[in-house]
């Protein structure tokens, strides 16, 4: 059944409709959106809070992420709503079972939002990945940043390439609705 015109008073939700042509003013296009990582291993003093320099993108839709300064995703003029914000930590500890505990942190607008770790103090690890994930509400010139946190028996290591993998510790988000 071909429909020329809905009238609100007329359209049955439970019928099935078949449509041609092009549907406008659906859905979001989720932008901004940006992913980062970091580019190459990077050594990593142990029990030291640190900021990931995650210094390459793959993208960045509205060059809303700073990639060589301050390492963060700010959102531009006009774009405040809820976003989707991820991030991957991989670590590895010289020393088979050396590491203790791991802490990935989402700060938003310079202070402590979200947390996520691994701890095997109990029992120890050589490597760990630990990710944190958000949906936060967000307002033009917020701005959000990746800390990590851990502990280990020698040189720590925050790992670019795992075997043919580039970026494995990476930074993405993306804005989901206003």
């Amino acid at each position: 059944m071909a429909i020329t015109k809905i009238q609100s008073e007329s359209l049955n939700l439970a019928d099935n409709y078949d449509f041609t042509g092009t549907v406008t003013g659906a859905g979001e296009s989720n932008k901004p959106a940006f992913e980062a990582y970091v580019s190459s291993n990077t050594s990593y003093s142990a029990g030291t809070t640190t900021k990931v320099q995650f210094n390459t993108e793959r993208y960045d839709t509205d060059n809303a992420y700073d990639n060589s300064t301050n390492y963060r995703f700010t959102v531009p003029s006009g774009q405040g709503g809820k976003y989707f914000i991820s991030s991957a930590i991989h670590v590895l500890n010289a020393t088979e079972s050396g590491l203790s505990y791991v802490f990935n942190f989402i700060f938003k607008n310079g202070s402590h939002f979200s947390t996520t770790s691994q701890d095997w103090r109990g029992t120890r690890a050589h490597s760990c990945a630990v990710y944190n994930t958000e949906l936060m509400d967000l307002s033009a010139g917020d701005y959000i940043e990746i800390y990590l946190l851990a502990s280990g028996t020698s040189t720590l290591t925050i790992e670019s390439t795992n075997g043919n993998v580039v970026g494995n510790t990476k930074f993405m988000g993306f804005k989901i609705s206003s």
